[in-house]
């Protein structure tokens, strides 16, 4: 993947950490558009932040608040299936979101010991979302959709849990 390659091989990238933090605090994108961009954004943010602390850390912050207010396109409409939404040219938007948020998600496992600051704000949307997958308003579903939407929120919890554990912290819920 082209991002992959930019995080890995172009510390400079970094230096687009005011424009892609006001893409993501703007409203130009869709909701799967924005997650995309978070995904990538955050993945900068842990690679290269120390190159630019201040605005990688708000990057950061605006790439964690969009994954917290997109958890809704991970999981599906309450009450349909999981995989319903589509974008226009046929792509199933659910599963392009939910390969962002656990890239997210793993490369949260990754933040470097001396980012602090990062780190207990990780740790903190971290465990709202996993307090958001264990909530009975969050998994309380009809029967059909039920079982899987309880399985990807249980994939995302321990998702979760495994990135806050990386970053010495535990699951207090």
């Amino acid at each position: 993947n082209m991002v992959d390659w930019l995080i890995e091989c172009v510390p400079d990238c970094s230096t687009d950490a005011q424009v892609l933090t006001a893409c993501l605090s703007g409203k130009t994108m869709t909701a799967a558009e924005r997650l995309c961009t978070a995904d990538a954004s955050l993945r900068i943010a842990i690679a290269h932040g120390s190159r630019n602390e201040v605005d990688c850390q708000k990057l950061a912050h605006a790439a964690l608040s969009v994954l917290l207010s997109s958890l809704f396109l991970v999981v599906g409409p309450i009450g349909v299936a999981v995989n319903v939404m589509c974008e226009e040219n046929g792509q199933d938007v659910t599963q392009k979101c939910r390969r962002a948020t656990f890239r997210m998600l793993s490369a949260l496992q990754n933040i470097k010991c001396d980012r602090h600051s990062f780190m207990n704000e990780a740790k903190m949307v971290l465990a709202k979302i996993a307090g958001l997958c264990k909530s009975d308003s969050f998994t309380n579903v009809g029967v059909g959709v039920a079982a899987m939407r309880r399985k990807v929120l249980q994939e995302i919890y321990d998702s979760c849990v495994r990135a806050i554990n990386s970053m010495g912290g535990g699951v207090q819920i």
